[in-house]
């Protein structure tokens, strides 16, 4: 069976983990509130939904327990994180990853026990400084 996953919140991040697991053959339901965002999503997303995933009663009306990864996007509405992330755990959804905004942001995902958390600049200053010590003469 094809895997599946759910990506919440189509930045720069979320948009870019949407592609890469498209390309991947993954199934990837793409969710965000901007309609302009979800209709550039809509060109290579298996399904993608324009929804405030604020609004549980909206969120709750999705099939998001059929799905075997969730990726949320969204650092800087720390409040969305947290709602987006709860409720995808009070869903079953098995492995969430999800991105923070900044340490703080990530001590609660943390607490929520989300299955990774991610800060991208760290994430990618990390990658950075190990490819130019790697790359040492």
């Amino acid at each position: 069976m094809k895997k599946q996953c759910l990506v919440i919140g189509l930045g720069t991040y979320g948009m870019n983990v949407a592609k890469k697991l498209e390309d991947s053959n993954i199934d990837v339901l793409a969710i965000d509130k901007n309609m302009k965002i979800v209709e550039k999503a809509a060109k290579f997303a298996t399904k993608a939904i324009c929804l405030d995933v604020t609004s549980l009663d909206a969120f709750e009306s999705l099939p998001i327990k059929d799905f075997d990864v969730a990726v949320v996007g969204i650092g800087e509405d720390i409040s969305a994180s947290i709602i987006t992330c709860l409720a995808l755990k009070e869903a079953g959804v098995k492995y969430i990853i999800a991105k923070a905004g900044d340490q703080i942001h990530k001590r609660i995902l943390s607490k929520l026990e989300v299955n990774e958390v991610v800060l991208p600049e760290e994430y990618l200053g990390k990658l950075t400084a190990k490819s130019i010590i790697e790359n040492e003469e």
